[in-house]
């Protein structure tokens, strides 16, 4: 038998009935509603290819006034009523904050992780790192806060980049590192910062005074509170210091993350399914993040739309400073409505996306059959909704695109004939994907994090880059560098200029576990120990000789020679035969 649930279709009531004989008026009043019964709600069938919006996601915000959402039905014809035109673009796209240096991509960071956010991080870190310090340490707590001293904005910038580094070279455990194992060996990374004191920076790390978050709100408001300053003023930046070009979407990111969380969300289309949500707002042509907010629940703090959608609401919010300009917004068939089109259109914003028939405001008529390979438009004012189908219906809504249908290229070679509304959204809509899709290559945030703001800060720090990435490119278009050699270039930038030469320590003991991989091979020859400026005839320990005890104590033989290869002083007679051919020695 099968366990596949049958999908249940709503019957057509009394109210279907009375409300399509008022539709089919020129008009009616508020008496021709009395016959409606209040207790049942009116539904149409939901087509195959529409995704029916979440409750909870689209229920009408608090400071929203209830007769919002009252509108008059539109009456959607088949002919074209108006001339299908955009806006004049009036906007000023590029940068608007000056660099000296377009070379330099520590310069473009910069624009973003300035001064003052560091320097709130830094006394941030210092005063958690001086809490932690004040506790007794329990059979769980971190054992080395007795090593501990404050920090500075120039240390912190060193661990920043170490963070952008280990995400280029990955290893599986942060210890790795560190290790000097020859497998594992990264002596460049030791020269930076000890492995010490990098745990204890990310243990320490924090953003915000505990005793200022107000518990007066909902738990994902609470805990947003922890990373929202941080989040808010790069935010801002991201706005400030440059401005996209006409084309721009709107589409929800998700950061993975597992543990336990109010902010947790669930979204089976993405990759990473069940994270920490965002609404972002990114240029169309090459996927700059302009504007973000971050899912918090039912009262979230946005502006007010005319349906009283909170999927509008979001919309609305993301492009408020854009509004007037002659923008074009691409969004999902989550946040398309008419209404929302309507009044973005009324701001001299232009908006395409695709779009579900049960959404209010819809034709209805549209709901009927089409041949494969055909389209089907109603327009009503600047508005046109059109469907076609190609392997499904798709239903796409629009405020300047007409019905034409162009002929383009097909990935074997052929050639197809398309909607230009549904070619225009293809090329414009992907761009928080593209986001995505870079972010993913060098994943600044780690898979496992035990605090999720953390690992949130080491998102943002992720998205900086790729701006900052974004802007180089656009300044300099002749530059052949890639993503991967700009972070590289970047990462050697802020160490050349924040790196102090005390922040590492000394060698320490080595490692213990000796087995170079090609000791037990190749071809090994005994070589006498170069003299150096202080001593004409060098010596070396015998690691041979000095890995064994006698009385009780190790055995502290020196040696003149040393096998070039493996780097190890050795003697001649038997140790280096000993240590080239026996494991365990």
């Amino acid at each position: 038998m099968s366990n596949r649930r049958k999908r249940s279709i709503p019957t057509r009531n009394v109210n279907n009935i009375v409300l399509e004989q008022l539709l089919a008026k020129d008009s009616f009043d508020e008496s021709d509603f009395s016959e409606i019964d209040d207790s049942d709600d009116f539904s149409d069938n939901v087509s195959e290819d529409c995704t029916v919006r979440p409750s909870s996601d689209l229920e009408s915000d608090g400071n929203i006034p209830a007769s919002a959402n009252s509108c008059h039905a539109l009456k959607w014809s088949t002919c074209v009523m108006i001339p299908r035109q955009r806006y004049d673009f009036t906007g000023t796209p590029g940068r608007k904050v000056d660099v000296s240096d377009t070379t330099d991509p520590l310069q473009y960071f910069e624009l973003f992780f300035t001064e003052e956010l560091v320097s709130k991080i830094t006394s941030e870190t210092n005063a958690q790192a001086a809490l932690l310090a004040s506790k007794p340490p329990g059979p769980r707590g971190f054992p080395r806060m007795d090593k501990w001293k404050d920090t500075d904005n120039d240390e912190l910038k060193v661990f920043f980049a170490v963070m952008l580094l280990q995400r280029i070279v990955q290893k599986p455990e942060l210890e790795m590192f560190w290790s000097t194992r020859p497998l594992l060996d990264t002596p460049y990374l030791r020269q930076i910062m000890t492995g010490e004191r990098f745990l204890l920076l990310l243990r320490c790390l924090h953003f915000v005074n505990n005793h200022s978050i107000s518990t007066g709100q909902s738990k994902a408001q609470v805990s947003m509170q922890k990373i929202k300053p941080v989040f808010d003023f790069l935010v801002n930046k991201f706005s400030t210091v440059y401005t996209p070009n006409r084309n721009i979407a709107v589409n929800e990111s998700l950061m993975l993350f597992k543990g336990q969380l109010a902010l947790r969300q669930y979204i089976p289309m993405k990759r990473a399914q069940c994270g920490l949500k965002l609404y972002v707002l990114c240029e169309s042509q090459s996927g700059y993040v302009w504007n973000a907010l971050v899912h918090t629940g039912p009262s979230m703090n946005l502006k007010n739309s005319a349906d009283g959608l909170k999927s509008s609401c979001i919309v609305l919010t993301l492009v408020s400073d854009l509004l007037g300009q002659g923008y074009c917004v691409f969004i999902g068939n989550f946040y398309t409505s008419p209404m929302l089109f309507r009044e973005l259109h009324q701001n001299r914003t232009d908006a395409v996306g695709t779009a579900c028939l049960n959404t209010k405001q819809m034709p209805i008529d549209l709901k009927k059959r089409i041949a494969k390979g055909t389209t089907a438009a109603r327009f009503y004012d600047e508005l046109m909704a059109l469907k076609w189908y190609d392997k499904k219906e798709v239903i796409m809504l629009s405020t300047f695109h007409s019905d034409t249908v162009i002929e383009v290229d097909c990935r074997n070679g052929k050639k197809t004939k398309k909607p230009c509304v549904i070619v225009d959204y293809n090329k414009n809509m992907g761009a928080v994907d593209l986001a995505d899709q870079m972010l993913a290559s060098y994943p600044t945030e780690c898979k496992r994090h035990k605090f999720w703001y953390k690992k949130f800060f080491r998102h943002l720090l992720n998205i900086t880059v790729l701006n900052s990435y974004i802007l180089f490119k656009k300044d300099n278009p002749e530059h052949t560098i890639s993503h991967v050699n700009f972070r590289l270039t970047l990462i050697e930038r802020m160490l050349e200029k924040h790196h102090k030469p005390g922040q590492q320590h000394l060698r320490g003991r080595p490692c213990s576990d000796d087995v170079t991989p090609l000791r037990l091979s190749g071809r090994h020859f005994p070589k006498s120990i170069p003299p150096t400026s202080g001593k004409q005839n060098p010596t070396g320990r015998c690691k041979v000789c000095c890995s064994h005890n006698k009385d009780g104590k190790k055995i502290r033989r020196e040696t003149r020679y040393f096998c070039e290869k493996c780097d190890v002083p050795l003697c001649v007679v038997p140790c280096f035969e000993i240590y080239h051919t026996k494991k365990y020695y």
